[in-house]
């Protein structure tokens, strides 16, 4: 899976933007806050309707009406166009001009797998921010995961407002509750499973994946630790009465949380800054390799400022991991000085400066 180009229109700094990107490594180099990250960010976007950080209006250039990303993407030499448009009314996906009115459906047309900083805070911040992580590359994965996880969150949705009325009742709607919680209980046990199938899958390459980049020989773990597994249906009416006061539904997969293990100790206390990046990367790469056994198919990868916790030779062992990928990759740096040139063979260079991106080198 690969974009041939890529347009922007009123996205973040850039008026307009017109880029071909190459097969393989594409580096986009310039100083901090010139914009290098903006333009992962508009491939984020257009593959999966969102932003990783800020609000859809955010994405708007200041003093403009709309926001307008096109990719041209090949996918197994199956070539079609994707167009998110943003604008203070709203959002509107297209293919091949074509509008799509359900998301879901438009989300897995072109999978992308990102390394941000931000994304440190799987290992270090709340379960919400992991389960949320999961779920949107999951989604991008298996339809299936993504149908009945929006299943889920409408029954919660709507079990949660029964609760309410519940608790401010003096005659409750038990029997409905019984439903509902029937209802719920059949779909998080779905979710349970498949999230528990996609733990494992990553867990299969994780650790060579983390000694690949470290050199390190230890156990790296990602744990799935589901709030309810078993019996799911009693467990949740066992808490009627807590759930009742509380109005809202105490456990559940919108509960479940995840953990990164290194030899057995929790990551998030006791694995430095750097190593919880490197970290963060190993499981990119590792899902990667999941996507490519499920779709036969490469995601794009886009890695900001992924060189400045690798050493020299970790940088060229990367890329030359990335080349051989055949990975359509887009990488942001302030420099290429670590980099050999005999590895950067296919890579296209990018030089971003004043708000403008402009093509510098190809390396044939």
């Amino acid at each position: 899976m690969k974009i041939d180009n890529i347009t922007l229109n009123n996205f973040r700094n850039y008026s307009k933007q017109e880029l071909e990107l190459g097969k393989k490594v594409n580096f986009f180099i310039g100083n901090n806050g010139s914009g290098k990250t903006n333009l992962l960010e508009a491939i984020y976007v257009v593959a999966l309707t969102k932003s990783y950080k800020t609000a859809d209006i955010n994405l708007i250039k200041y003093g403009e009406d709309y926001a307008r990303v096109i990719a041209s993407v090949n996918n197994k030499n199956r070539k079609f166009q994707l167009k998110l448009i943003v604008s203070e009314q709203g959002k509107k996906a297209m293919v091949n001009s074509s509008e799509i009115k359900k998301l879901s459906d438009y989300i897995g047309a072109f999978n992308v797998l990102s390394f941000f900083p931000e994304d440190l805070m799987i290992i270090k911040g709340s379960p919400r921010e992991r389960r949320y992580f999961i779920d949107i590359i999951y989604g991008q994965i298996d339809k299936n995961y993504l149908s009945e996880l929006s299943n889920y969150k409408l029954i919660l949705k709507q079990r949660n407002e029964l609760l309410k009325k519940i608790s401010e009742s003096n005659e409750p709607d038990m029997t409905l509750l019984d439903v509902l919680t029937e209802q719920i209980a059949t779909s998080a046990k779905q979710i349970v499973s498949m999230r528990e199938l996609f733990v494992n899958q990553i867990n299969s390459s994780l650790k060579s994946m983390y000694r690949f980049l470290t050199d390190r020989n230890v156990d790296f773990i990602f744990r799935y630790n589901p709030s309810v597994y078993e019996d799911i249906e009693n467990a949740l009416k066992s808490k009627y009465k807590s759930d009742i006061i509380l109005k809202t539904t105490n456990i559940g997969p919108h509960r479940d949380d995840y953990d990164f293990l290194i030899d057995n100790l929790q990551a998030k206390d006791n694995a430095s800054q750097g190593e919880q990046r490197l970290m963060g990367l190993a499981l990119i790469l590792a899902i990667g390799d999941i996507i490519y056994k499920i779709k036969n198919e490469r995601p794009v990868l886009l890695l900001d400022d992924v060189f400045s916790e690798l050493d020299h030779n970790r940088q060229n062992r990367l890329i030359k991991y990335l080349n051989e990928l055949d990975s359509q990759t887009v990488i942001t740096t302030t420099t290429l000085n670590n980099i050999d040139k005999s590895i950067l063979k296919g890579s296209k260079i990018f030089r971003v400066q004043n708000n403008t991106v402009r093509e510098e080198h190809i390396y044939e």
